[in-house]
């Protein structure tokens, strides 16, 4: 009986001799030209925009990957308003569960400033990656990259993206290797049965407060393992109307580790803070509950935040609430969790505060019980509750409003009401008026 690969190639090598032929794909914005990386550092400049820039690696999803697969090669610069960063990650060779191996890995996040021209990039690039390698043969994907930009040039905001992959190779053991051409955008590459190659999404914002520009190099996903990969995504933004404070943190209702089978929960109604704030309007997420496996349920979850920038003080207020949770079969059960981060930068200095945070009810065995003032409540064999943890940065704060460990040996954690806030330094507030005497 004959085997099914080798006739599935040979239909996909049939079906893609069927496309428009090409050697490249390289869609290219509008936009200024990015220049080499410079031979040595220049310095940090204070730019009067907020910007971030990542490059997350080649994220795999679904199928036969592991819960906690990670981006490869990831690197970023979180919110700022400094030109001249410039960071990179470079790995020789990896293999990636549900897609292959990858080789000449590097990834490159920086800003920049020249004369009225201020820029954040994020680029990403893969030498080769591998797919389906077997003694039958393989795929290969060569010259891999992504690049996104967004920038402001002369008080104009505006994007521009490259993606390009140079060359997909089918190898075979018992003929010729075999060039295929490239996906174009609506016209995938479809090896049948095997995995299906598309050109990665952009996606473009410009507003007059700022730009965001996302690309991908490609979407591939691979048919028997039922997983998907966005190769090379990148995203690079610049927003204005920082004046007193570049905003970082976010809010979430819940987080949970070390589950049945080790499963974890990411935060959950999950809101991110904005690099320019919420310019005074409030921001609100909320889901109904999560499940927490084995242990339990949390009911009501949600998060928001709202931050002020002006001149000269910029405030950043986040929150995390959580209306009920039952753990262990109704033994542990609490109400009306909140979790409150407050930062405050005036005139460069920086105040905090957790006011605002509270728990409603705690109930262990049907018992209402309060944890002391030192901040822990320990029933053995059961749990343990730690209430208002606070951890303070030079930026900022983040505050958890109880976080539940299950005393049964499998150390799950629980953090509920959840609430980090930061502020960096903005545009350099005016001096004080001087008082006539």
């Amino acid at each position: 009986m004959r085997r099914v690969l080798p006739i599935a190639v040979a239909a996909a090598v049939l079906c893609a001799s069927q496309m428009p032929a090409t050697s490249t794909a390289a869609p290219v914005g509008a936009g200024v030209a990015v220049q080499a990386a410079p031979a040595k550092k220049a310095p940090l400049v204070r730019t009067k925009f907020a910007l971030s820039a990542i490059a997350a690696g080649t994220n795999v999803s679904g199928g036969m990957v592991p819960v906690n697969s990670a981006p490869t090669s990831a690197q970023s610069i979180g919110c700022n308003n400094k030109a001249n960063r410039d960071k990179t990650n470079v790995i020789a060779a990896l293999t990636l569960p549900g897609l292959g191996r990858l080789e000449g890995v590097s990834t490159r996040v920086w800003t920049e400033k020249r004369g009225n021209l201020v820029a954040s990039n994020a680029e990403h690039k893969i030498a080769r990656l591998v797919l389906a390698q077997n003694a039958i043969g393989s795929l290969e994907i060569e010259g891999l990259t992504s690049l996104s930009r967004a920038f402001n040039n002369n008080g104009r905001y505006g994007t521009s993206s490259t993606t390009r992959i140079a060359k997909i190779v089918l190898k075979l053991a018992d003929r010729p290797a075999v060039t295929l051409p490239i996906p174009t955008p609506g016209r995938p590459l479809l090896v049948p049965g095997l995995v299906r190659i598309a050109i990665g999404e952009k996606i473009s914002r410009v507003t007059k407060a700022g730009a965001e520009q996302r690309a991908t190099a490609l979407d591939i996903q691979v048919i028997p393992l039922k997983t998907r990969a966005r190769v090379a995504p990148t995203r690079a933004r610049i927003d204005g109307n920082i004046k007193q404070g570049i905003f970082r943190g976010y809010a979430a209702g819940v987080e949970a580790r070390g589950l049945a089978d080790n499963l974890s929960i990411g935060r959950q109604a999950l809101t991110l803070m904005p690099c320019q704030g919420t310019l005074g309007k409030p921001v609100i997420r909320s889901i109904a509950g999560v499940d927490l496996s084995t242990l339990g349920n949390v009911e009501g979850v949600s998060s928001g935040l709202i931050t002020t920038n002006r001149p000269a003080v910029a405030k950043a207020t986040t929150a995390g609430r959580v209306a009920d949770v039952s753990l262990l079969d109704g033994k542990v059960r609490v109400k009306g969790i909140v979790g409150v981060a407050t930062v405050t930068r005036d005139r460069g200095t920086t105040t905090r505060s957790s006011a605002g945070s509270t728990i409603a009810e705690i109930t262990i065995n049907g018992q209402v019980v309060r944890i002391p003032k030192i901040g822990k409540l320990e029933i053995p064999g059961l749990v343990k509750l730690e209430d208002g943890l606070e951890f303070k940065r030079a930026d900022g704060l983040r505050v958890v409003g109880l976080r539940i460990t299950v005393l049964d040996g499998t150390g799950a954690v629980i953090d509920l009401g959840i609430a980090d806030a930061g502020i960096g330094q903005g545009v350099k507030a005016p001096p004080k008026k001087k008082t006539k005497k």
